[in-house]
């Protein structure tokens, strides 16, 4: 059984012959590779052989859209060497952003001022979202797939969040966002389904496409997203795209980073096939046995791996190990779990500690073809 086949019976709530480790440290390559701290073993890699190199799976993402905004203009402006600003302008008006780089190592950009800033800049973000056109620009994906091979598999992500969160986290931060949709709830109820309605358009161009897994990056978490929000906004919503990907036989992912203990027994209504970077303690108040209980045997989950684990600052390798060993002895092996990240290998991490967890991995004793199917 190749990694990809194993990968995707998983995935599909199948039985495979051995569990999956499928790591995600894009963001860790990315920092120390525009550093120069790359470990010598790894220099001049691509991100994809250096899954091959530590003998993990591959979990690539890719695209099979390309979108327009025919009547909007974009200006991007550099301040100060520290800051982005970029500026929508459109018939309605204009609405902006500020992002800032990090001053650490990373130099990532960060959003310091959301686009919606009181609610007349509402009419100007839903024009944005009614006057983006999306169409089926699979090349990118079949490129990354034919890369990928046998060794993994590629996802591909719906254009947005689920709308709610969209809002809240994107469009006008948290704070701001729970006071615009309590005191203008019908402009903000306007924007939410003007972003369900591209979305329901995107996934089925999805559904036509030769992708098979579909993500939401959603980032969800029931401190921002409630289970009477959750159930009011998510719930269905995830069952319309859902509706629409499993009639082209598509598996569905959300990408759960943040706390979701008290939503994780809605996913099975919602119609998610895969909860992906499941945060368990010591980041959450939550085990990876608890979170498969709390969505039952029709639900898989991506996870299990704390970020902070990979750190020296988070314990030794020692107790990593220990670890692993004992949740690999608590979940199912080959089916209804995929041991991952929640959410990403640090850029400061020992990143010894993910061969490491390949080697635990790849010394499992893999299951023959008739036990299997017992």
């Amino acid at each position: 059984m190749t990694r990809r086949e194993r990968y995707m019976r998983i995935l599909r709530n199948e039985k495979a012959d051995t569990i999956v480790w499928a790591p995600n440290f894009d963001h860790w390559l990315t920092v120390n590779r525009a550093n120069g701290t790359l470990p010598a073993a790894y220099q001049g890699m691509s991100r994809n052989d250096l899954v091959r190199a530590v003998d993990a799976t591959i979990w690539a993402r890719s695209s099979v859209l390309k979108s327009r905004s025919p009547g909007v203009k974009i200006k991007k402006q550099e301040l100060e060497g520290k800051y982005v600003r970029t500026e929508y302008q459109t018939p309605l008006g204009s609405v902006d952003t500020l992002h800032v780089y990090a001053s650490d190592m990373t130099q990532a950009l960060f959003l310091k001022e959301h686009m919606i800033k009181g609610p007349e800049d509402i009419k100007v973000v839903r024009y944005l979202v009614e006057d983006m056109q999306y169409e089926l620009a699979p090349e990118a994906f079949l490129e990354c797939e034919a890369e990928v091979g046998d060794d993994g598999i590629t996802v591909v992500g719906l254009p947005y969040c689920m709308p709610y969160i969209q809002f809240g986290k994107t469009d006008a931060g948290w704070e701001r966002g729970i006071y615009l949709w309590q005191d203008h709830r019908e402009e903000v109820e306007g924007l939410l389904g003007a972003y369900s309605q591209r979305i329901e358009e995107a996934a089925k161009l999805i559904a036509a496409s030769p992708a098979t897994v579909v993500q939401s990056g959603d980032n969800m978490d029931q401190w921002t997203t409630s289970p009477p929000l959750f159930r009011q906004y998510a719930v269905p919503h995830y069952q319309r795209i859902s509706q629409i990907l499993h009639a082209s036989g598509k598996v569905f992912q959300g990408h759960w980073c943040g706390r979701t203990g008290h939503l994780l027994p809605m996913v099975k209504e919602a119609g998610l096939d895969v909860i992906e970077a499941v945060t368990v303690a010591p980041m959450d108040n939550l085990t990876i046995p608890e979170a498969l209980d709390l969505v039952g045997d029709q639900v898989v989950i991506q996870g299990g791996i704390p970020s902070v684990s990979m750190c020296e600052q988070g314990g030794s390798r020692d107790e990593l190990r220990e670890y692993v060993e004992e949740l690999l002895s608590q979940v199912p092996l080959g089916y209804r779990f995929v041991l991952g990240m929640s959410d990403n290998v640090p850029p400061d991490a020992d990143f010894s500690r993910v061969q490491m967890i390949s080697d635990i991995v790849n010394n499992l004793p893999k299951r023959t073809e008739v036990e299997e199917m017992l």
